[in-house]
């Protein structure tokens, strides 16, 4: 069987050699400037390459003004790239790994919200129910696009790279235009198959042609749209087929899903509601029908554990890991290094990486607050090494707290945290009980570990009272976290609540009785989360919100299939309601824009998931510095925690260098 240290040797893909068979794979980071790589961008992919992974594929470059969809995105169409290209390329190489240039364009995904261009799709048929309605391509566009593929290929290669990846899946424009669920055309692009895929070949002949014939291309296509009416595995290889018999390519990068917005687009980015490797078969499939083709699979692979898996079961010739790299730059490295620290994973969060995209700011991390801020946290680590060593107490035992443990150990301080609970992980012990949510776990694990190794002593059921906030401590951090309003929520009319506490509800599903109303004011994913428990546990879930949406804060690379676990199994929502009280076993429900009053009847308990309240710490002596982060500054989430936690403890000495550097991260998550 293949093991993790044999994906670390050298292979042959077609043209492209490669000293290891892990491949960080094209996603978008919003760091773009100007349409042009960044500093951002540089430091981060230099990071991954140095971090020993083999080949780098950028994000994807857009060829064309109309896939712009928002300013901070990469412009093959402009000249200026082939320069700013180059500069990542040498970061790329100086680190020891190969880059591919990624040329793509979005379609109808660019929907103009940021960038006010019409968007250009197959047809006029919108990606979501409340996305734009793209403009139908003429046929002078569609040639005009070809040409600007050509055009992108030309100056990526004078820039230098490594290879070149044409996108023909995730639901952009040439899959739109190869799927029957968005090509509804009745002229030579569209009806039948080779139609339909007159586009892709267009673009495939005018980029093999602007290239130069020793540079390999790789294919990405989705194996599987996972759509009612679009593409599945046979049609799919099917249509691949007739492009790998009369053009050559070097690798098949198989992926799956479309932009569209049911659950497959949920598959994209597949988060910890799945299961790791959930989507094995595609590349499989793709392997046995082109043995001859290097196949490189993507999606949910965690580790290299898994990746080691995928190629020893004739799946993949080379592994794809995004956001495993994104959680640990240096993945690779890290194998067969004896001397590295315990290893911070993915937990599939999508917190910092997907959830950030949709809001066009630049992708964070929960696992690693350091994404995108690489050099400005190297100087602030290195102005902490030479800063003086203090006594440093942290107070709580959640993800901030554990975050400032280790940072401030690791610049050197003497540091001890206390946590009143018997066990580490502050709110994320809770949310990993969770059915779709069991990662954190995972997290609240891998932090505890490397408090631990850092030499963090760890005092566990004591609480910081005046006594020990005494101890001659020069610093002390708080991240006593927050919790839920202490008073029960009050009913406006009628009899009070049968309310439980959403701990409660998620330790003693039992005591919940048969019917549980689910009252949403936080919008995050614990609501879907605990409804899934419940319904496993056989109780009916009626979910009641005064917003429009469900779920509000949830990413959309998650929501969909969150919300596909829950249909036909006793779940139901109720939007723009506002409980009032309770009428018998009846909850009183008010429309807030008409005043009129109905009622969910038969209501055995209710847990109102309301937002937090920041929990207060004592006063601590004169003379001592404080800093409180996470949810004990604010409620929020564990991306803002654990940011703000190590921020914290390599801010722990108030030396000059060491403020200086700190003062270039604050407010840049």
């Amino acid at each position: 069987m293949t093991t993790p240290d044999e994906l670390l040797t050298p292979v042959r893909a077609g043209r492209l050699e490669l000293r290891n068979r892990v491949v960080v794979p094209a996603h978008t980071t919003n760091f773009a400037v100007d349409g042009l790589f960044s500093d951002r961008h540089l430091a981060y992919h230099r990071a991954r390459a140095e971090g020993g992974v083999g080949l780098i594929i950028t994000e994807g470059m857009r060829v064309h003004p109309t896939s712009l969809g928002r300013a901070n995105t990469v412009s093959a169409f402009d000249d200026r790239v082939v320069g700013s290209l180059a500069e990542l390329v040498r970061a790329v190489h100086g680190g020891g790994a190969k880059l591919a240039a990624q040329l793509l364009h979005v379609g109808r995904q660019a929907g103009g919200h940021n960038v006010l261009t019409a968007a250009w799709g197959a047809s006029a048929l919108p990606w979501s129910s409340t996305a734009a309605i793209p403009h139908s391509m003429t046929t002078d566009e569609i040639a005009e696009l070809v040409d600007a593929f050509a055009a992108a290929a030309v100056r990526v290669a004078a820039a230098g790279v490594d290879a070149v990846e044409l996108h023909l899946g995730h639901g952009h424009l040439l899959q739109q235009f190869l799927s029957p669920a968005t090509n509804h055309r009745d002229d030579a692009y569209g009806g039948s198959l080779t139609n339909r895929l007159r586009l892709a070949r267009e673009v495939v002949e005018a980029v093999l042609g602007a290239l130069p014939g020793t540079m390999p291309v790789i294919l990405r296509v989705s194996a599987d749209e996972f759509l009612d009416g679009g593409l599945d595995l046979e049609q799919m290889l099917v249509a691949t087929e007739l492009l790998v018999r009369d053009y050559r390519f070097d690798v098949l990068h198989v992926s799956h899903s479309a932009y569209v917005g049911t659950g497959s687009v949920a598959t994209q980015i597949a988060d910890m509601s799945f299961p790791a490797l959930p989507f094995r078969h595609l590349p499989r499939a793709f392997k046995a029908a082109f043995p001859d083709l290097a196949v490189l699979a993507v999606g949910r692979v965690d580790d290299l554990d898994n990746a080691a898996a995928l190629v020893a079961d004739g799946s993949a010739d080379l592994v794809a890991l995004a956001r495993p790299h994104i959680a640990l730059p240096t993945l690779v490295a890290s194998r067969t290094d004896p001397a590295a620290p315990p290893a911070r994973e993915c937990i599939a969060c999508n917190q910092g990486c997907a959830g950030r995209l949709e809001l066009g700011l630049g992708i964070s991390c929960v696992v690693n607050p350091e994404v995108g801020l690489e050099r400005e946290w190297a100087a602030l680590r290195e102005a902490a090494r030479h800063a003086p060593k203090l006594r440093v107490l942290v107070v709580g035992g959640g993800t901030a707290g554990m975050e400032a443990a280790s940072a401030a150990a690791s610049a050197g301080h003497r540091v001890t945290l206390v946590e009143a609970a018997p066990e580490l992980g502050g709110a994320l012990r809770l949310a990993a009980k969770l059915p779709m949510r069991g990662r954190f776990g995972l997290f609240v694990e891998q932090l505890a570990a490397t408090t631990r190794h850092l030499g963090v002593d760890v005092r566990l059921g004591v609480r910081a009272d005046a006594a020990l906030l005494a101890e001659g401590w020069d610093h002390v951090v708080f991240a006593t976290g927050a919790a839920a309003p202490a008073e029960p929520v009050r009913a406006t009319s009628g009899s009070a609540y049968p309310e439980i506490p959403v701990d409660r509800a998620v330790e003693e599903p039992g005591g919940t009785g048969r019917h549980v109303v689910l009252v949403d004011e936080d919008g995050t994913a614990t609501a879907l989360a605990l409804a899934d428990h419940l319904l496993h546990e056989g109780r009916r879930v009626t979910l009641v919100t005064d917003r429009a949406a469900l779920s509000w804060r949830v990413p959309v690379y998650s929501k969909p299939a969150l919300l596909d676990r829950l249909r036909g199994r006793g779940f139901s929502a109720v939007l723009l309601r506002a409980p009032t009280g309770m009428a018998g076993d009846s909850m009183i429900l008010t429309d807030p824009l008409s005043g009129r009053a109905e009622q969910v009847d038969q209501v055995s308990s209710v847990v109102f998931l309301r937002p937090r309240e920041a929990n207060a710490h004592p006063p601590v002596p004169s003379g001592v510095s404080t800093t409180s982060v996470g949810d004990a500054y604010a409620p929020r989430t564990a991306l803002e925690a654990a940011f703000e936690g190590r921020l914290a403890g390599l801010a722990a000495a108030r030396a000059v260098g060491v403020r200086a550097a700190a003062a270039a991260l604050r407010g840049r998550l």
